[in-house]
């Protein structure tokens, strides 16, 4: 991490172990953003005024939707809820508790969470932390300006004055996975590469808007023993300082955000789109240049993860969204309206299941009542209305289908 001959706070450059985790290889959208975002304040979640309002993208640009283009505006209490919103929709254990004993999920108003706040090991989505973000923005090549090198023009990333057509454009952002191999490069660059896409394939990790992390800032974390140590989540808030004049250091509650945006330039005062360059804003301020892209951990939940026994009914259980199901030792389940099927699958997000009448069926806590047919590649919902249990209709023909248990 960091770099010499930068900034003050990028020094030492030092090492860092950082544990296997996956990243979303576009920033978040706004049409992403609002359909969890409305999920998530019917569901006792809160965000700023301020996230109805980005900017949204260029209506001249006839290519791509204007909600296509990154969200922005939020705060950085917005974009954690937000994560943790985007985890519950989907059937995974949220990350972000209002409690160290993790028992409150936090859904609303604007708290200082530490490290004790965070379940790490949680399958669902957080915000990188600075190693995380630079390692993933890095790839396997350190101590250069850029993810691809020391060279960067206009057809790479879009940054101030790089000449792209969306400079013009309102608020200057350009559509998520724009910048996706097909611009021109003509300028020289380290690596023999033919697009900017970085090595682990993330678009916009360089300009459109930079990106908050989880690390509260502190101008001298990497002079401290505890920015070197495994899967760092940078300091907690109480050990947080920067510097505000030559005189003094106060604690200032800020925030880490990285990337680079539109709006600034190559031979900006620090260079700000290096991949070293430390962003900082005020947890509580939501700008156009910021968004967020998020992470998960490398980890997987037990097959359908939140099942509650059923009181005097031994080896019943009921999961909210799939209903009632009889399991005892065998892999094999009695489901009250399937009838007798065999799942695999991770948490309430992956859940294929054997119909001895069809195969096997997809579904998760996010497309139930529907189903995913792999035998023969079409949705399948399935029929409440019917007087009997175990019908399904076919999404594109309506024809009616009974894969599951019948009582003849």
């Amino acid at each position: 991490m960091g770099q010499t001959k930068g900034v003050d706070d990028e020094i030492p450059v030092h090492r860092v172990y950082v544990s296997s985790f996956f990243i979303a290889k576009l920033e978040v959208s706004i049409r992403e953003w609002v359909i969890v975002a409305n999920w998530a304040l019917a569901n006792g979640y809160d965000f700023s005024v301020r996230q109805h309002f980005p900017r949204p993208g260029p209506t001249w640009f006839d290519m791509s939707d204007t909600d296509e283009f990154p969200m922005n505006s939020i705060n950085w209490y917005d974009a954690v809820k937000w994560c943790n919103a985007k985890s519950q929709m989907e059937g995974r254990v949220p990350c972000y508790y209002l409690e160290e004993s993790k028992t409150t999920i936090y859904r609303f108003g604007e708290v200082d969470l530490n490290f004790s706040n965070v379940l790490w090991q949680a399958s669902g989505y957080r915000l990188p932390t600075e190693a995380e973000w630079e390692k993933a923005a890095r790839g396997k090549y350190s101590g250069y300006n850029y993810p691809w090198g020391n060279e960067i023009d206009g057809s790479m990333a879009n940054y101030k004055n790089s000449n792209d057509p969306f400079e013009l454009g309102s608020g200057g952002t350009s559509p998520v996975g724009y910048y996706d191999g097909n611009q021109t490069i003509d300028a020289n660059v380290d690596f023999d590469i033919t697009n900017n896409v970085n090595y682990y394939g993330l678009f916009d990790v360089v300009g459109n808007v930079s990106e908050w992390c989880w690390d509260w800032y502190d101008q001298k974390w990497y002079n401290k023993l505890k920015s070197k140590i495994n899967d760092t989540a940078g300091p907690q808030y109480t050990e947080a300082t920067t510097q505000v004049n030559s005189d003094s250091a106060l604690q200032v509650k800020t925030k880490v955000h990285r990337g680079g945006a539109y709006n600034m330039g190559i031979y900006d005062n620090g260079k700000p789109l290096r991949t070293a360059y430390r962003h900082v804003e005020y947890p509580s301020k939501g700008q156009y240049n910021i968004g967020l892209r998020f992470v998960r951990s490398d980890v997987e939940d037990v097959l359908w993860l939140g099942a509650k026994s059923y009181e005097n009914f031994p080896n019943w259980y009921l999961l909210p969204w799939f209903g009632y199901y009889y399991r005892n030792e065998s892999q094999w389940v009695f489901h009250s309206a399937f009838g007798w099927l065999y799942p695999i699958g991770k948490g309430s997000y992956d859940n294929w299941l054997y119909f001895p009448k069809h195969g096997w069926l997809w579904t998760c806590r996010y497309t139930y009542p529907y189903f995913y047919s792999n035998v023969d590649s079409t949705w399948y919902k399935y029929d409440f209305g019917n007087t009997s249990v175990g019908w399904f209709i076919n999404s594109l023909t309506e024809e009616k289908h009974r894969f599951g248990r019948d009582h003849e």
